[in-house]
């Protein structure tokens, strides 16, 4: 909240009188102010509404794609069983979402254990076994807890610890660099999310027919609240009243509300739009600043025949470039289509973006029959997609990650201002959370509770 200092009290004394003429300009009503604007049709922001529609309130999400979902994102167009272009899995039995797909009657299968083998130019394919997994991680976490240093970069760490190029796929993942370079993360962020991760995942699902259809049946419960197709230009407040202005079908729109939600990805909020006006305070922009997006292409191929399953290696998917690059089936053994997909992240991630979609795809499949030179991938290729989230406009990137020394700025990041602006969204959670669609839901429903909390209304269970 503002001060309210001398100079100051002269100024608001100075406008108090032309009070009613700003506020007309401001909020001019086409209709009535909402309660509550939520920004943002993903999982945070449907979950946000959903519980404050249930409290009585009337809100209004916009969205700027013409789809509900964000970073859940489902191709369907070859693949009856849906190909997933974003999100991937639900994320422990115990995942918070367990209950919103209990209760929208979505169906999901466990998904089987990561056959662990790896592909170098030097060695080949190799297995890796239990027991050295268990040694790699045992070696990290023994220099974890000897290290008494400060917030350095996670690959100035594991330097000295001389890891083998066939064990940093695995190291890499542990340091979040599923999104992100070890020179990028946070050491202490990586050491967090590795235990935190240790203690929470046991099992990981799939939903059946794709995440979009967990989106699309959460944005049916909301009804015509949902508005697509309106990017956000601008967010103008002051506290209790916010308009927001939005560009849809061709024009310029604005809706005014009491409060409003940001489930905006970090990427969006640091590329300086939409515009806030007045602009957000200085510890909000540090803390927008002390995270990242990690890069994240995501390729599917249908091939005519699982050749990777076949003998005398027979697989359902392998890991190469030192942990930044996964080829596995997407679908369980005997299910779907012969589809194999590529999730490509960090330094190779970047490279096929800026190549561009066909020769993103010819570099993927050279990087498949490099591994396997008699599949002839090239000539079995029937379809293909290629996603590419570095350069989506409305997310710009895939999902967060911990630049050294910004460990505590996620619950800074969460923390309203001056009961007006709430913030929610993966990067909101802690370890580990954040980066999955449930810490996603967690943020949403964290935001509505203080949302209604400053309006005296208690939170539905």
């Amino acid at each position: 909240m503002s001060r309210l200092t001398r100079r100051n009290f002269v100024k608001v004394a100075a406008l108090a009188g032309a009070g009613a003429s700003i506020d007309a300009c401001w909020f001019n009503p086409v209709r009535p102010p909402y309660d509550v604007i939520v920004l943002g049709a993903g999982m945070a922001g449907m979950a946000a509404a959903r519980d404050l529609v249930r409290s009585g309130l009337d809100v209004v999400v916009i969205e700027a794609r013409d789809r509900v979902g964000g970073r859940m994102e489902t191709n369907t167009e070859q693949s009856p069983h849906g190909l997933e272009v974003g999100a991937q899995m639900v994320h422990g039995s115990r995942a918070p979402t367990w209950e919103l797909i209990r209760e929208l009657g979505i169906e999901t299968r466990p998904l089987g254990g990561w056959p662990h083998w790896q592909w170098t130019r030097a060695g080949g394919f190799r297995q890796q076994s239990p027991e050295h997994r268990a040694d790699v991680v045992r070696r990290l976490d023994d220099a974890y807890h000897a290290y008494r240093g400060q917030d350095i970069a996670f690959q100035r760490f594991i330097e000295p610890l001389r890891f083998s190029e066939e064990d940093l796929g695995q190291v890499n993942e542990y340091a979040l660099s599923w999104s992100a370079e070890p020179t990028e993360v946070s050491l202490q962020a990586a050491m967090e999310d590795s235990a935190s991760w240790e203690e929470y995942l046991d099992q990981n699902y799939q939903v059946v027919g794709g995440y979009s259809s967990l989106a699309r049946k959460m944005a049916g419960t909301l009804g015509d609240r949902v508005q697509l197709s309106s990017p956000v230009l601008g967010i103008r407040w002051k506290r209790g009243k916010v308009r927001v202005s939005c560009r849809r079908e061709g024009r310029e729109e604005r809706v005014q509300a009491k409060r409003v939600i940001v489930t905006l990805p970090i990427g969006v909020l640091q590329s300086g739009r939409p515009v806030f006006d007045p602009a957000l305070p200085a510890w909000k922009r540090h803390a927008i600043d002390s995270l990242h997006m990690g890069r994240v292409v995501v390729i599917h191929f249908l091939f005519d025949d699982w050749f990777w399953r076949q003998p005398p290696q027979p697989m359902q998917g392998w890991g190469a470039h030192q942990g930044r690059v996964s080829f596995y089936d997407p679908h369980p053994q005997g299910k779907g289509m012969p589809a194999l997909q590529a999730w490509v992240t960090g330094l190779a991630a970047q490279q096929l973006s800026d190549l561009g979609e066909k020769k993103g795809l010819a570099t993927a499949l050279g990087w498949i029959e490099e591994a396997l030179p008699t599949s002839n991938a090239r000539k079995r290729v029937q379809w293909s997609t290629f996603r590419d989230w570095i350069r989506d406009p409305y997310a710009l990137g895939s999902y967060s990650y911990t630049k050294p020394g910004g460990t505590t700025q996620r619950s800074v990041l969460a923390t309203p201002i001056d009961d007006t602006l709430f913030f929610a969204g993966e990067a909101t959670q802690p370890a580990p959370h954040y980066q999955t669609v449930h810490g996603a839901y967690l943020s949403g429903r964290r935001a509505a509770r203080e949302l209604l909390a400053s309006l005296g209304i208690d939170a539905p269970a």
